[in-house]
């Protein structure tokens, strides 16, 4: 009896000096998180709206050029996106023939089809988790990405998933295949900012090196936001809410365009 009493003893001493170790995860148990905690958030987002500020400086052989369009776009679950353009300037060529390309771009890559190919999972992607940071304030989980398949939807880099509530919070990357056969290669940006339960797309900043020479700099300011309908997780409905100073697809998930 007594040395099991002094064993007890010994095993109390023993655990109340001994640190409780967190619950580790992988990369994949992580991103299976961020799906579930996306899920939630999508399914009681109905609506919301912003107005953009796209902004182009190209740089190479032929000179320089400069264009900008203002543009509000209204989206509307589970995959409708429409734009209408408040204003434009400088090169009618970059407004025309690329910056509505991009709007576009974004109204397929948000159809239910799209979204689910470039889904990010274990299903689409190989994950690696690389380390952990705090950014503005946030603490993340840093996620080394490569696709599994090839597709201009597709991306490889990081990722930055927010430990308090699983939401994508930063991407940096760069296609796993270039939309045109103009550009060499691209790199991204993208940044989200929190409006309530909410993560949506903040700044995105895209450079990309052309073949024939010379760079396009890319700066999409996603302003400020109005969620016109949500339901009790974002406890908000009309509603007003400001995305960032400077106001970058979908609720975190999904890559952003």
């Amino acid at each position: 009896m007594r040395g099991r009493a002094w064993f007890l003893v010994y095993a109390g001493l023993f655990l109340a000096g001994w640190p409780v170790r967190a619950q580790v995860l992988s990369a994949d148990e992580i991103v299976t998180r961020v799906i579930q905690h996306d899920a939630e958030r999508r399914a009681v987002l109905s609506s919301y709206r912003s107005e953009r500020t796209y902004h182009m400086e190209y740089k190479g052989p032929i000179g320089e050029r400069q264009a900008e369009m203002r543009v509000k776009m209204e989206y509307s679950a589970p995959d409708k996106k429409s734009f209408t353009v408040v204003s434009e300037s400088g090169s009618t060529i970059f407004c025309h023939k690329i910056i509505r390309k991009l709007m576009e771009g974004e109204q397929e890559g948000a159809l239910e089809a799209n979204r689910l190919r470039s889904m990010l999972s274990p299903a689409n992607y190989n994950l690696k988790l690389v380390g952990e940071e705090r950014l503005n304030g946030v603490d993340a989980w840093v996620l080394e990405v490569a696709p599994k398949n090839d597709s201009q939807f597709n991306y490889k880099g990081k990722v930055w998933v927010s430990k308090a509530d699983y939401a994508v919070i930063r991407i940096v990357g760069s296609p796993a295949k270039n939309p045109t056969v103009l550009v060499g290669s691209s790199n991204f940006d993208y940044r989200y900012a929190q409006s309530g339960k909410f993560w949506l797309p903040e700044r995105n900043d895209t450079v990309s090196h052309l073949r024939i020479g010379g760079d396009i700099k890319l700066t999409v300011n996603y302003g400020e936001y109005r969620i016109v309908s949500a339901g009790p997780l974002g406890g908000v409905t009309s509603a007003a809410n400001r995305v960032g100073g400077v106001g970058a697809k979908g609720l975190a998930v999904s890559l952003p365009q």
